[in-house]
């Protein structure tokens, strides 16, 4: 080690250089990596002005072009409507009220008859009262007879689980966590816990189990009274399901089946389009025939070649596909996006007048058969300009593929524009989806389905799913096997909303 001062100095300007050596190159590397990024936007920027240009000069026409029709212009919402409910508002009239009274304490100078009792003033909140777990004790009466030795035995009461420790209000309330709440069983058994009540997890999972084949009758019956109806809407979605044994998952199937009342949700193990002609019981002598509204998926394609299936497209799908065009092609895109609303502006205004499913045929011959003979006429003078890889090319494409099933609104009344409904039925199973990632087994995943369809068909026909599983559990657990039919009915959520409607 040198001791000399110079050479310390020396030795510390040369550190110094070093550092700030190393801190220019540092700062080189940022800058560079900075152009880097700036050079690729750059380029991201040109080519997207490319496509645009491209997709300009193919709007423009050459003289041998035909000219495309333009969209007529759609009327603009009324904005001065009031949208929305006011936030302040009283509670409901249906909620239960428990009075209180609060006396008044005059002073000492107020005195009868100068004292007045004037209306009471009346302070309305709505209160709530968290669950409580409680033990329901049942006392059953024996009486022995000292001369014959027979042994009578009060009757036992209906009961979801006769040989169990749960009632049926307990059993409904497992489920409708899970399926209408879409929590998590887990997480049920830890809310349980802090209630004082400690499950484990395989024994809420049986509860499941057995609630599902409680309400397989009323399952049952619901899926015969879709089937007699003469429109079904269709959609399915995926959900993780594990494989007990072996590792990994696979990947089930949830299909929804509804109409304007009803919602059936069905199960299989994959997306094979041969499980929709079971459900829809094909080939037996009660088959489904009738109107079917789709999209165009490849695993439909087995119901369009059935008889007496008449299948219907979805013009939401067909907007969609030129909403994913308006990079390439914007004015163009936005055109045709134009055309397919003036079809919704028919159907807002037949909502609007109430118009029967023979109304709203007559307005659809009268206003939407022009339009779309419009947009007919605008793909035939569009297409030739664009390329076949392009997005907008694919939409028209689809569009053409598909006119027939698209245009059979045009032929009853009854038929939707859109399969919107089995979309949003099937945010219940998205919903379930994100709370709890999987189904333990293809059997949950049928068990799923049964207890679905109970739990949304009496959400649409607003009655609270709880109240109805609670009421029906122990009915259904006492159900014999040769119960007549017509009984059945008064156990199915229209007959329990026949019987609370007499109340």
């Amino acid at each position: 080690m040198t001791t000399d001062p110079k050479d310390r100095k020396i030795e510390e300007l040369e550190a110094e250089l070093r550092q700030q050596r190393r801190l220019v190159q540092g700062l080189q590397q940022q800058i560079a990596r900075i152009l880097d990024q700036l050079a690729k936007a750059d380029g991201k920027d040109k080519k997207d002005k490319k496509r645009r240009k491209k997709g300009d000069k193919k709007a423009k026409l050459t003289p041998t072009q035909e000219e495309a029709p333009q969209a007529p212009e759609r009327k603009q919402p009324d904005d001065t409507k009031i949208k929305g409910i006011p936030r302040k508002q009283p509670p409901a009239a249906h909620l239960p009220r428990s009075p209180e009274h609060h006396a008044a304490h005059p002073g000492p100078c107020c005195h009868a008859p100068a004292l007045i009792q004037g209306p009471d003033k009346v302070i309305e909140q709505r209160d709530f009262h968290p669950a409580r777990v409680e033990v329901r004790q049942m006392r059953l009466e024996q009486w022995n007879c000292d001369n014959c030795g027979t042994t009578h035995n009060a009757p036992l009461p209906a009961m979801a689980l006769p040989k169990g420790s749960m009632t049926g209000s307990l059993l409904a309330w497992i489920a409708y966590n899970k399926c209408a709440m879409h929590m998590p069983l887990i997480r049920t058994c830890e809310y349980l816990a802090t209630l004082g009540l400690d499950l484990s997890s395989s024994t809420v999972c049986n509860a499941m189990g057995h609630v599902a084949r409680l309400v397989e009758p009323v399952y049952d019956r619901i899926t015969a009274r879709l089937l007699a109806s003469m429109k079904i809407l269709l959609d399915g979605t995926g959900m993780k399901v594990l494989q007990p044994g072996e590792s990994g998952t696979h990947r089930g199937q949830f299909a929804v089946y509804c109409n304007d009342e009803l919602t059936v949700f069905g199960y299989s193990a994959s997306k094979h389009g041969h499980y929709f002609t079971e459900f829809l019981r094909f080939g037996q002598h009660d088959e489904y025939r009738g109107l079917l509204v789709t999209d165009a998926a490849s695993n439909m394609d087995l119901l369009a070649a059935r008889e007496g299936i008449t299948r219907c497209g979805c013009w939401q799908h067909a907007r969609d596909n030129y909403k994913n065009a308006r990079i390439s092609a914007p004015v163009m895109a936005e055109e045709a996006i134009a055309w397919i609303g003036t079809f919704f502006d028919v159907e807002h205004e037949a909502d609007s007048a109430g118009d029967t499913a023979e109304e709203r045929l007559a307005r659809r011959k009268r206003d939407t058969r022009p339009l779309m003979d419009g947009f007919r006429r605008w793909m035939s003078a569009t297409q030739p300009k664009l390329d076949p890889d392009e997005d907008l090319y694919k939409a028209i494409q689809y569009c053409i593929n598909h006119q027939a099933e698209l245009e059979q609104c045009m032929t009853d009344g009854r038929v939707p524009l859109t399969n919107n409904l089995a979309e949003r039925e099937l945010g219940v199973i998205g919903r379930g989806r994100r709370g709890f990632l999987f189904a333990g087994s293809d059997a949950s995943g049928h068990q799923l389905a049964k207890i679905y369809t109970i739990v949304r068909t009496c959400q649409r026909m607003a009655i609270a799913p709880f109240e109805y599983l609670a009421w029906v559990l122990p009915q259904l657990s006492d159900l014999p096997v040769n119960r007549r039919k017509g009984h059945l009915d008064t156990l199915t959520p229209w007959g329990y909303r026949d019987l609370i409607s007499t109340v």
